[in-house]
């Protein structure tokens, strides 16, 4: 790779399981002022009506403090500091819909799990207040850009993808930026689940959980062998099973901080 390019451009499109690589120019860059960008997507799975989530709940509760199964990316969070753009947030999660997002962040931050296991203090993330800036992440699902500012926003995304994170790290793998995106057209949102929860609705407290996990440098575990993990490339709807970690993304976390 050339020292005046930036790094291969990863967008990972989990429904079709595509790959796309593409080049980004920097003016001059020496090899430590390299910047790589990776995005990945959280889709749906096919609703098959309430026993799709009742499985999913199941798989769970069974299996997520002995499933230790973990991915790891080529990044982790050192102290990152990200702010909230609430333009287009659904009318009804408006006033709720920022607390929710801290949650997850301070749940991948702490380590916070379903299994007792001790606060990671690892990382610092720090919510810096809301921005009129975006999240650098189109509606086709591609980063545009690093503006050296980690955003998280609503706006449209390709089908089937409920939340799309772009992160950017350095060449000594630490993340300088990373910014999320979270459909506001096609899904249903809600940060308490409702009563008879039915149809395409969908956690947000799980989805950014997932997303921040991307941020922190996990990736995605199998969808049908780790079902109980918070990183499987795909959420059921009404599902708030793993809001917390399990067991394999608190070792995967783990493992990110002896890296």
């Amino acid at each position: 790779m050339g020292r005046n390019r930036i790094a291969a451009l990863v967008a990972t499109a989990i429904a079709a399981s595509a790959v796309i690589v593409t080049q980004l120019p920097v003016a001059n860059a020496t090899a430590d002022e390299q910047i790589y960008v990776v995005s990945e997507a959280f889709t749906f799975d096919e609703p098959s009506g309430d026993a799709n989530a009742t499985a999913t709940t199941k798989a769970a509760a069974e299996t997520s403090c002995t499933d230790s199964t973990y991915a790891l990316k080529s990044w982790k969070v050192g102290s990152l500091t990200w702010l909230y753009n609430s333009a287009g947030v659904p009318a009804n999660i408006a006033g709720s819909a920022l607390n929710t997002i801290t949650a997850s962040t301070n749940t991948v931050a702490k380590g916070v799990n379903r299994c007792g296991q001790a606060a990671l203090t690892t990382s610092t993330y720090t919510y810096g207040g809301t921005t009129t800036l975006k999240p650098q992440v189109s509606s086709n699902g591609t980063c545009t850009g690093n503006d050296g500012k980690s955003v998280t926003g609503w706006g449209a995304l390709p089908t089937k993808v409920l939340a799309y994170t772009c992160t950017f790290y350095n060449a000594r793998g630490v993340v300088v930026a990373s910014d999320t995106l979270i459909d506001n057209v096609a899904y249903t949102w809600f940060t308490t689940k409702p009563a008879n929860c039915t149809g395409q609705q969908y956690d947000l407290e799980t989805t950014l959980t997932h997303e921040r996990l991307h941020t922190a440098g996990l990736g995605h575990v199998d969808q049908a062998k780790n079902a109980a993990q918070t990183m499987t490339p795909a959420s059921s709807p009404c599902d708030t099973s793993r809001r917390l970690l399990g067991a394999g993304d608190y070792a995967g976390l783990k493992a990110l901080a002896g890296k």
